[in-house]
């Protein structure tokens, strides 16, 4: 499989242009565990203010982190969701 991170630079109404691409497996797999945490902190600091938003967006961290592992083995299974 075929796997490439891009680093794309997106000027404001413009195209985005790809400055950079990354095949390291390890990279990969530490950019799939950043974009899952990030996912998951957005999702529970929308707690308090909007409970239903919250739990969509701990559901976009869910189906974020399946289509991940399918793609890289590597990503750690979650130990608990919290919701």
């Amino acid at each position: 499989m075929n796997l490439v991170l891009a680093i794309l630079y997106a000027p404001e109404g413009q195209k985005p242009l790809s400055i950079a691409r990354i095949r390291d497996r390890g990279m990969l797999s530490a950019a799939a565990e950043r974009a899952i945490a990030e996912t998951e902190s957005h999702a529970s600091s929308l707690l308090s203010d909007d409970p239903v938003l919250a739990s969509l967006q701990f559901e976009e961290a869910n189906r974020l982190r399946r289509v991940l592992r399918a793609l890289l083995p590597t990503v750690r299974r979650p130990d608990a969701i919290v919701m």
